[in-house]
Parts: structure tokens; sequence; C-alpha cells
């Protein structure tokens, strides 16, 4: 049916069409060089997540927070120019790799940075495991837990705004490839928008029990090692498959609400640590981190290395531990890293799943429980 000039426009704008998509053909597309700018602005944000009961306290200066320590983590796995390895997600750097996302080095300066806290706020909330020894107290786990998600909670607004601007792909494009952009982008925004709903929940959570207002709602597992652990990791995620390949949630459902799970891995006084956190009341998540615990403790470092490639971005590599890896011990990480990539590929169920695959260069020490 044709859409009238004064009409609402198909595309859901809630513009006129005549101020909308009529004539969007004969438009001239958007260049390359405008996309990489409004990706660089995007991730120039600058905000501070700290509980709105606190939002008096602000400084005028949002800095760059790390998410893994510089100054403990990051700096037992660099090399001698201070350097590891990571990804650099930005829209320039993924065309120059033609789309592949590979480890690259990263001064500790800028590994792992975003501009999601203040400078007064930054020390406040993270000097237990800035500058304490990590003994896996309720006030450590809740900081980890807390720099994480909002790390997440900034990516997410970020992909939101990069999705708002990915519209206007559809300049100079013939109407069925209107549609089709149009329908991506809807479809990716039900999608982003569930997540931060979610998240916003989880920061709600965690901002009562930064703020006293609830205790005891939290559980971790706690991994360490007499060595620093050669990857550093801070994410979350709402897993889909346990460790044997079994279904734990569908996210394609977007009425179920997703169970988050929170982890860290990084170094502190020379020892190594993994914490895993998440909502006591989910149970869920509890039933992937059994079937973690069930793996033989000789199998559970090859499999959290399946784990932190598999589903995380914000990731660092020891270039030493990397360069003791085989090229088919590479060439694993590499596929981990691409996986999930493309939203047009499947859930691999299998991701997780022991392939025969080994690593090694991290031995368990203990293993903690707390609040199950």
């Amino acid at each position: 049916m044709k859409t009238g000039r004064n009409d609402k426009c198909w595309c859901g704008s809630g513009k006129k069409f005549k101020r909308c998509h009529n004539g969007r053909e004969n438009e001239t597309p958007v260049s390359k060089g405008e996309a990489i700018s409004h990706s660089q602005k995007n991730a120039l944000r600058k905000c501070c997540y700290v509980p709105a009961d606190l939002k008096h306290e602000c400084s005028k200066k949002i800095i760059n927070a790390h998410t893994v320590s510089k100054s403990s983590s990051l700096k037992e796995i660099a090399d001698q120019s201070n350097h590891v390895l990571g990804l650099k997600i930005n829209l320039a750097n993924i065309i120059k790799n033609e789309g592949k996302l590979v480890p690259e080095k990263i001064g500790i300066n800028q590994a792992s940075t975003f501009k999601g806290f203040c400078s007064t706020h930054d020390k406040s909330l993270f000097s237990c495991i800035e500058d304490k020894e990590f003994v896996g107290d309720d006030e450590q786990c809740l900081a980890l837990m807390y720099r994480s998600v909002a790390k997440e909670l900034y990516a997410k607004e970020g992909g939101l705004n990069n999705s708002e601007f990915a519209k206007n792909g559809d300049k100079g494009k013939h109407l069925l490839g209107q549609l089709s952009i149009q329908n991506f982008v809807a479809d990716q925004q039900k999608a982003l928008n569930a997540a931060l709903a979610e998240l916003s929940e989880l920061k709600s959570e965690l901002d009562d029990q930064l703020l006293g207002k609830s205790v005891g709602n939290l559980s971790h597992l706690i991994i360490d090692s007499t060595s620093p652990m050669p990857v550093a990791v801070s994410s979350i995620v709402a897993p889909i498959n346990d460790f044997d390949g079994n279904l734990i949630q569908d996210l394609g459902d977007l009425s179920i609400v997703a169970e988050h799970l929170v982890f860290n891995s990084f170094s502190s006084d020379g020892k190594g640590y993994v914490v895993f956190s998440w909502l006591k009341t989910s149970t869920k998540v509890l039933s992937f981190i059994n079937s973690l615990l069930a793996l033989k403790e000789n199998k559970i470092f090859s499999a959290l290395i399946r784990f932190f490639f598999g589903v995380a971005e914000n990731t660092f590599i020891s270039p030493v531990w990397w360069n003791s890896l085989s090229s088919g011990q590479k060439d694993k990480i590499n596929s981990l890293i691409m996986s999930g990539v493309s939203p047009f590929e499947p859930n691999n169920d299998t991701l997780l799943v022991d392939d025969g695959i080994n690593f090694s260069g991290w031995d368990i020490g203990s293993i903690r429980k707390i609040n199950f």
C-alpha cells in the first residue's frame, strides 16, 4: 500500500512520511567517515553510575575507570613495555581487520577503561579492591560485581545509540533494502531495551546492597591460585548453556526475565583469582555454576578459558602466556572470540563443552562457596 505524504512513516519513527522516508532512496548514503566519527563520539560518553542517593557527592571529573585493576592485575600479566593483549572493539579497527576481532597489544593505561565513574566515586567504591589485598569479603565481591554491571550498562546504552545511528544506513537504498535495515534495527532495539531493563533491575539490587538497604542477597564462587591468572576479565552474561551443553535459559523469549552471572578474573599480590557472583534467587545461574564445579579439577582452567573468550569481550591476555600457546590453541581462542559476533548465527550449544583442546598455565589452589 502506498504511504501518503502526511501519513505516519512506515518505519515507526512517529514522523510524517514526507519528513522521514519519502525520497530516502535518493539521499546520499552514510559515509565510512561519518560512521567512524559517530562510533568514536559514542565511546567518549561520560556519566557516573553511582546510586542516585550518592549523586550529590559526584565530582565534576569523569575519569577513565578501569574495570580490571591496572595497578595489580594488568601489571601482573603485562610485558616489559607494559602492554597486554586485548580486543580493540571500535568501528575503525573492525574495518581494518575486515570484520574480525583479534587480540592486539594494548597499553595497560588504556586497557579495560570506560568513562563510567567520577574521580570521587571511582576511589571510594573501588579502593577496597584497588588498594588492598584481595580476601574475598562481602565488600570486595560487591565492588567487583558493581563495576562489571556498570560497564555492561554503559556498553548496552552505547549499543542503543549505535542502533539509532544505524537507522540512517538505509539512505540511498531501494525500498526493500530500507525495510530490511529498519526491521533489523527494530529487532535489535527490542533485545537491547530488554537487556537494559534487566541490567537496571540488577543494578538497583546492587545499589541497595551498597547503601546497606539489603544484605545477604548475593552468592559468590571464588577460585584462587598461588600464581597470577594469565587472563584478566570483567564481564556479565546471561548463560544460555552450561558446560555440558544443557540449556540453562532461552534468551530468544523476551518475555522471560534473564538471570545474570557476573564474573571477574584478576591477580592481586602475586595470586590469581576468578570470582563468580549472582543474585541468590538466580537458580538457573546456580545450575550453571554447579556444572562447572562438577568438572574434574584439572579441567576447570580450560573450561574457564572457553567461557571467558566465548562470552566476554572485556578480556586481556598475558603476552607471555599467549606466546607459549600452540597454533591450535591460538586458533581455538580466536574461534571462541568470533563466536556469537554475527547476529545471524544460531546459538552454539556446545560452545563451552570440552572438545579436547586443553590449556595450562594456572593451577587451582582452593574453591570457596559463599552464601550458596
